[in-house]
């Protein structure tokens, strides 16, 4: 496994605003269930990797380079999709949630990449229902089913309790098999996307939890076979632990 002791990562990063919302706080916060996926391209030892700038109007993280992903929603339990999660992958999110939730998480972060990236990971297919939900509403329009063929999980964070907003955040890995880098566009949540390397990763303003989770995507992608447990990165009684899920 790759250095990812303290020492090894960039400062943590906060802002006034958020030191006093979470000094607002009588305790902190129950983290809410995220989803997180990163999309690469190109060949495997130096794929490039979307990304986009979180704008500095946000409360939470503001202007750092992050993957795309976001919460999960109610709706993302109830989308049509085609294609299955791998035995693998399936098998450790039903650790966490029942079989619904565990594909709900995934494909949280397929609608949220269409949100902040106009990307649609979809393929034709006829969708049975309306979705209220717009952005699921859009891989109708485009006559696209959301596809969880090839997201595999590599990694799960959970946002430390100095925090005032907390997720439990789900890391997914997808590789796309297009001729051509697909066609992307900034957002209201992500400014400046793009596709970059490692090496220009890098050098982009990065939160810690960005950092550790690059190193873990790195050691994830150097397996020639992934093993049945991820990273898992949480608190304990004030303690920043470095576990696996599921436990070993």
């Amino acid at each position: 496994m790759k250095d990812l002791s303290p020492n090894s990562l960039g400062e943590i990063r906060m802002t006034d605003k958020e030191r006093k919302n979470r000094k607002a706080l009588a305790r902190a916060p129950r983290p809410k269930i995220a989803s997180t996926i990163v999309l690469t391209h190109g060949v495997k030892e130096n794929p490039r990797i979307l990304m986009g700038q979180r704008s500095k109007k946000h409360d939470f993280m503001p202007s750092v380079y992050v993957f795309p992903g976001g919460r999960v929603d109610r709706g993302d339990s109830y989308v049509d999709y085609q294609g299955d999660l791998s035995p693998r992958t399936q098998t450790i999110m039903e650790a966490a949630f029942p079989p619904r939730k565990a594909r709900a998480v995934a494909l949280a972060s397929v609608r949220e990449t269409y949100e902040e990236t106009s990307l649609l990971l979809g393929t034709p297919g006829t969708v049975l229902r309306n979705h209220k939900d717009p952005s699921w509403d859009a891989f109708r329009q485009a006559g696209l089913k959301p596809n969880l063929n090839g997201i595999e999980v590599f990694g799960r964070a959970i946002t430390p309790p100095h925090r005032h907003k907390r997720f439990d955040a789900w890391f997914f890995l997808k590789h796309l098999e297009t001729e051509t880098l697909p066609d992307i566009a900034d957002s209201a949540e992500l400014l400046n996307v793009g596709w970059f390397t490692f090496d220009e990763i890098w050098e982009l303003e990065l939160q810690r939890a960005t950092q550790m989770m690059l190193k873990v995507l790195q050691q994830y992608m150097a397996y020639d076979r992934p093993p049945s447990h991820i990273f898992f990165s949480h608190a304990k009684y004030g303690k920043f632990l470095m576990d696996t899920f599921p436990s070993q």
